[in-house]
């Protein structure tokens, strides 16, 4: 099946400076960018409801704006009100408690309002849940499955660019330096893949390593099969060439080495694969080891199996995924 790719859309946003951020002294939410986003929706609804984009950076500018001159108190009772309370579920597994939230947003108040005005005119030049739409499509397209959950984006503690919360919760973190618009492009359909797989493979509690490098291989590998070849496969994996050079070259080591990981009901040791601060090999092995293992796996069914089994996967348990690869046995 011929799938319409997503790489006219990044490369006609590769070399676009929308995030380059003023750097002169601290100013204000402009009231051009403030109106301007008054007329954004607070969510938007996909796939009949399944898929839901929260728009919760709307409700953050908006108090920075409006509450410009306000007291701390009368500030932090509309920060509270209009972006935390209603989304409490999200900030709870993203940055915790209410006092920590208020924290990271006081944090933003003083030092990066040039940082949130940019942003956010740089988000409101681009109809993201466009993006989305498109990337879930062309997956339903290869896998007759709809991702399902939500969407969230907002100004947050800069933990992640983009990663889930569980329960097909996806942050999408504005505060994070990497996130352009052209990097979100580029790795939609490895967040959206979650929200597809999480939903139709349930996880192995007795190889909880294995089946998290599969999650995460197999997101890498799809965001490849849609936006093609002509980004590396380091970029894909978010390694350094030296990494994934180490990767190749340590193949057979470094699976012996993660065995014990993979067939585990201990969910600290499926962490550790996915960690892009643990690094299992101080040699020059990259953080988040277990990306390339899970990708290797799905690359070696694909081998033995045909070019199109690819989307068997998405049925598959785990272990039967790996016995039927024949990696490493």
């Amino acid at each position: 099946m011929k799938i319409p790719k997503l790489l006219p859309v990044l490369s006609c946003l590769v070399g676009m400076c929308l995030f380059s951020l003023r750097t002169e002294a601290q100013q204000g939410i402009r009231r051009e960018t403030y109106e301007k986003l008054m007329q954004m929706p607070d969510s938007t609804r996909l796939f009949d409801g399944k898929l839901t984009v929260y728009n919760i950076f709307k409700q953050q500018v908006r108090v920075m704006y409006e509450q410009a001159g306000a007291s701390e108190q009368n500030w932090r009772a509309a920060m509270l009100a209009h972006s935390f309370k209603p989304y409490q579920d999200v900030w709870s597994g993203y940055v915790g408690t209410e006092e920590r939230y208020i924290q990271i947003m006081n944090k933003l108040r003083n030092d990066s309002l040039s940082m949130m005005d940019a942003k956010t005119s740089a988000f409101l030049q681009q109809h993201l849940p466009s993006f989305i739409e498109q990337t879930a499509t062309a997956i339903f397209q290869y896998s007759g499955l709809p991702a399902e959950g939500k969407w969230c984006f907002l100004f947050g503690s800069k933990v992640t660019d983009m990663g889930g919360l569980g329960d097909g919760i996806m942050v999408l973190d504005m505060s994070h330096p990497i996130n352009s618009i052209e990097h979100i492009v580029r790795m939609l359909p490895h967040e959206i893949n979650h929200q597809v797989y999480d939903f139709s493979v349930v996880p192995d509690t007795t190889a909880r390593g294995l089946y998290r490098c599969v999650n995460e291989g197999f997101a890498v590998y799809v965001n490849q099969k849609i936006l093609g070849d002509s980004i590396p496969l380091q970029d894909y994996l978010m390694y350094s060439s030296k990494e994934l050079a180490f990767c190749r070259e340590n193949e057979k080591k470094i699976f012996e080495k993660l065995k014990p990981f993979l067939f585990t009901s201990n969910p600290d040791h499926a962490l550790a694969l996915a960690s892009r601060s643990e690094k299992i090999f101080k040699n020059g092995g990259p953080g988040a080891i277990g990306y390339y293992i899970g990708y290797r796996i799905v690359e070696a069914y694909v081998e033995k199996h045909g070019p199109e089994s690819w989307t068997d996967i998405y049925r598959m348990p785990v272990r039967v995924l790996w016995e039927k690869s024949g990696f490493g046995q």
